[in-house]
């Protein structure tokens, strides 16, 4: 386990497409109406958010960031950290072009991430430890365009994947208290979970399944026993519902769960981050990440009840 001393977050804010899909449509017209019900029943998915053509990622991480900075002198921030795995270009990164649109000082760290379902934690790490370095700001973002790397004729993706983005405002302090770090890697079963340089997305469903009943059961249940805590509030990656809802419950944390996913889908590691920002979740936070790694991480976090949050739509 590893600790951040001082740690303290000021906004979380998410940024989605306008654009609605209905999955039970989509999904009929690939596997008929039988299975498109029983895999919007299983996911929990009805609907995800789908960026227009030629938004990127990019795009809607300016979009969450905007509303996170408002306010704040951007002379107050000295690091961006973009995580992604959905970056159209290998470089620059992300992080520089959206500080340089965001009008953000010349003398700000900028630094991606390449990271994908655990990302949130991993993030929450790099830019806690930046801010307590250099005693300014960091503004962390997380977000995917997952539907430009789905193979559209795969039910099983096709089903789960969403687009959005958040950010979240990460200052110096210790009006935030201390910060607890935990990460999982297992990379000899990666090939449950991936996606080539151009896509598309593979998942063997029920590997990660097996992998978050097991693996990632027991690395939160030895997370909390060692962190000696019970959390407030239970924010995971939003996999899917149903395997969600499972693993609160092994948890013994059901009546803590806030989840998005229900509204917006699979969004990638941003569906922790997204959960927060659109819900009024406040106090000691477990967040968690799972999947692709394969690889799970944690952290115990406060989340302040009167930070600024919410999100926006994207508008093509």
């Amino acid at each position: 386990m590893t600790r951040i001393p001082e740690f303290q977050i000021e906004s979380v804010f998410g940024c989605v497409p306008s654009r609605t899909v209905s999955n039970l449509d989509v999904c009929a017209a690939l596997a008929g109406r039988e299975k498109a019900e029983a895999l919007v029943k299983t996911t929990g998915f009805a609907e995800r958010r789908i960026v227009e053509q030629g938004v990127t990622v990019e795009d809607l991480m300016v979009g969450a960031a905007r509303p996170a900075l408002e306010g704040v002198d951007s002379a107050e921030v000295g690091a961006v950290v973009a995580v992604t795995f959905s970056s159209p270009r290998r470089f620059p990164a992300v992080a520089a072009s959206v500080a340089a649109r965001l009008g953000l000082p010349g003398n700000v760290a900028a630094m991606d991430l390449s990271m994908a379902c655990s990302g949130y934690p991993y993030g929450l790490f790099v830019a806690g430890q930046f801010a307590a370095a250099t005693g300014r700001k960091t503004l962390l973002l997380d977000g995917d365009v997952q539907s430009a790397l789905v193979d559209v004729a795969d039910v099983n993706t096709v089903a789960v994947m969403s687009d959005a983005a958040t950010a979240t405002l990460i200052a110096p302090g210790d009006s935030g208290g201390e910060a607890l770090f935990d990460f999982l890697t297992d990379g000899a079963r990666g090939d449950a979970l991936f996606c080539g340089a151009r896509g598309p997305i593979k998942m063997d469903g029920f590997g990660v399944f097996r992998f978050v009943a097991a693996d990632v059961t027991a690395f939160l249940r030895d997370f909390l026993s060692a962190a000696g805590e019970r959390p407030d509030v239970f924010a995971p990656h939003a996999a899917n519902m149903y395997m969600v809802r499972q693993l609160a419950s092994a948890l013994g944390l059901a009546d803590q769960l806030a989840s998005a996913g229900e509204r917006y889908a699979n969004t990638g590691s941003c569906s922790v981050p997204l959960a927060i920002a659109s819900s009024s979740a406040a106090g000691r936070a477990l967040v968690a990440g799972f999947g692709a790694g394969l690889s799970a991480s944690a952290a115990l976090v406060r989340i302040p009840p009167g930070i600024r949050r919410g999100v926006v739509e994207q508008i093509p």
